[in-house]
């Protein structure tokens, strides 16, 4: 069991060091050069960009698709959540917590769930969609399912502790232990897979949003002018 929980922290550790890489180089690239003529506010547009253009009414088309924006919002939440889990696990620093508060414990578990649940919608929809299947590769697939079956194990393995009476009436300590093997197999899997897939939008994403904002606020464009802010 030992060899896999070792294997995830060295996972981690490559994970944080390329993302660290790709964001030290973004900084470096520092502000967008613009040569047009200034006509608005970069710092209104910014700061627009990374709150109300993010609500599916001031999107392209999410508007039009609710229940997936809402599906995606809600696998976001349960990745994070996942992800924090981890990192009280790393620390030594979750259970007794968690103990001390059972209704926190089922409002997690209910979330992992919705969000699993969720990351399977998302994969089922994109081979069945019409729309998404030929713009969709091998990297869609896989981001998704590791990130799905990373929710999946982390359900699974809180369940255990948290729950940890219950548990272990229905279940055995073979399955105890192998919950927890797969658990950091997964996790392995999912930060080796990060910085070399489209997950490393994690470290993308703001600074798509800044040159986003910076772009249409340089122009006079974001924040729309018709609309409140």
């Amino acid at each position: 069991m030992n060899y896999f929980i070792y294997a995830s922290y060295i996972a981690l550790l490559f994970c944080l060091i390329i993302c660290s890489y790709h964001l030290f180089r973004l900084i470096r690239l520092g502000a967008p050069k613009d040569l047009s003529e200034k006509a608005g506010s970069v710092k209104a547009g910014v700061i627009y960009s990374n709150t109300k253009a993010m609500a599916p009414q001031h999107k392209e088309s999410a508007f039009k698709h609710l229940p997936t924006f809402v599906t995606g919002i809600l696998f976001h939440l349960g990745s994070f959540l996942a992800l924090f889990l981890f990192f009280l696990l790393l620390f030594n620093t979750m259970w007794g917590f968690f103990f001390a508060y059972s209704t926190l414990s089922l409002l997690i578990a209910l979330l992992l769930l919705v969000s699993t649940c969720c990351g399977v919608g998302l994969f089922v929809k994109r081979i069945i969609s019409k729309e998404l299947r030929p713009i969709s590769n091998a990297d869609d697939y896989l981001s998704v399912a590791i990130v799905s079956l990373f929710h999946l194990s982390s359900l699974l393995l809180f369940f255990t502790f948290a729950f940890h009476d219950a548990f272990h009436t229905i279940f055995s300590s073979a399955t105890h232990s192998g919950i927890i093997c797969a658990y950091y197999f997964i996790a392995t899997l999912l930060f080796l897979y990060i910085p070399i897939g489209k997950l490393k939008h994690c470290v993308y994403f703001l600074a798509a949003r800044y040159h986003l904002g910076f772009f249409y606020g340089w122009r006079g464009t974001w924040p729309p002018k018709n609309k409140e802010f």
